[in-house]
């Protein structure tokens, strides 16, 4: 009987929409078809005012807490009874007064997102330098995007990691993470209903065949690290040397490289019709880190033109405004914050000091954006790996 009360309960808490019953009560109008045609706070706050929308805000963030303590009261136990406060979440969509037409839940979800960060700042489970470099994620996607839901799409899945990391995967997290994944779910879906795409030009000039490839290099630090010194070298010469014969062959006879440029256009890029190609830039660059730096630093300074590379293209061509010397600024930029992002997450789990990684993530933008004409996928790697080591042994 009592899971049949906090249902019921839960799901009439949830459905309560102050911004409609205000809009009703003190202008007579359906909020939901005025102004963004929905029942958030913004909404409100352009329809009704700046009073009606803190109350709104206020609501909609503690209707799941309220559900969460009703069900403590009645015996449901401790993280437990936050279940129940997405039968909150639930309600809020599927308001049965307004024909099961409601909002989304974000404001609901949020609430219980912060409370459980809250509960966890205070045991000491989330450290500092990880809200850190959350924050700065969030602050940088904000300031090169303007759209809540590319920095939702962009944060939230770390925001889950790392609550499953760090609460080392108890029923606190596995119950946050569904509170996160609801926030998630909503950006695709926002995503999706406002048709939001990236530009024909960031379409067309990204090879997306490397772009969405690049991430598997990370199977070389992996290896490196279930293997040996040997092993890696062996495995990554091999490949830097397919690289390497590859383009000798292609660019020593104009026959052979119009036939592979042509038929390989959705690999190779227009530009290295003439030159080596990023490919093979980078696996020498991978190979000569791991021949020349200790196998921690070496797999850091791989990691940095892996991840930071890939969002510098993505974001400095989609968003780029501001030019620095070849680059963008907002492109510099990603690439720092994603880096420092890549470069934080294997300091957890390997155990290099995270100010070497700082140091380390600095000097591959530097290099990154430097006019030499060394590729900077070979440049960056060496560079950063030169750094850290001399970090390391300071």
């Amino acid at each position: 009987m009592k899971y049949v009360i906090i249902f019921i309960s839960g799901y009439l808490i949830g459905a309560i929409s102050p911004s409609y019953f205000l809009g009703k009560i003190l202008k007579g109008i359906d909020i939901r078809e005025h102004g963004g045609h929905s029942a958030g706070t913004l909404n409100t706050l352009h329809v009704l005012g700046l009073f009606p929308a803190i109350i709104t805000a206020f609501y909609d963030l503690t209707k799941g807490l309220i559900v969460a303590l009703l069900a403590c009261y009645i015996g449901i136990p401790y993280p437990y009874n936050f279940l129940f406060a997405y039968i909150a979440v639930l309600g809020h969509i599927f308001p049965f007064y307004l024909k099961f037409r409601g909002g989304q839940g974000a404001a609901t979800a949020i609430g219980v997102i912060l409370y459980f960060l809250a509960v966890f700042m205070k045991r000491g489970i989330f450290p500092l330098d990880a809200l850190i470099v959350l924050t700065i994620l969030v602050l940088v996607v904000f300031y090169i995007t303007k759209n809540g839901e590319v920095i939702g799409i962009s944060t939230i899945p770390v925001l889950t990691f790392f609550s499953l990391y760090f609460a080392q995967g108890s029923p606190e997290s596995l119950i946050f993470s569904l509170f996160t994944l609801h926030i998630l779910g909503v950006n695709f879906y926002n995503v999706k209903r406002k048709g939001l795409k990236l530009k024909e030009e960031t379409i067309e000039r990204i090879k997306w065949s490397r772009f969405f490839a690049r991430p598997f290099a990370i199977l070389l630090i992996i290896i490196y690290f279930l293997t040996s010194r040997k092993t890696i070298l062996l495995l990554s010469g091999s490949v830097a040397l397919f690289f390497l014969v590859l383009d000798l062959v292609r660019l020593s006879r104009r026959g052979i490289n119009e036939m592979i440029m042509k038929s390989l256009h959705f690999v190779f890029k227009t530009k290295e019709e003439h030159t080596f190609s990023s490919m093979t830039h980078f696996m020498v660059a991978a190979f000569l880190s791991f021949a020349l730096f200790p196998r921690e630093i070496a797999c850091a300074s791989v990691l940095f033109p892996i991840f930071g590379d890939m969002f510098a293209k993505l974001f400095g061509m989609e968003f780029g405004r501001l030019k620095i010397l070849e680059k963008t600024f907002e492109g510099t930029l990603a690439y720092v914050t994603f880096s420092l992002l890549a470069g934080y997450i294997y300091h957890l789990f390997v155990g290099l000091s995270f100010y070497i990684i700082i140091a380390g993530t600095i000097a591959a933008a530097l290099a990154e954006i430097a006019p030499w004409k060394m590729d900077d996928n070979l440049s960056g790697a060496l560079i950063s790996g030169t750094v850290m080591s001399l970090f390391f042994i300071l």
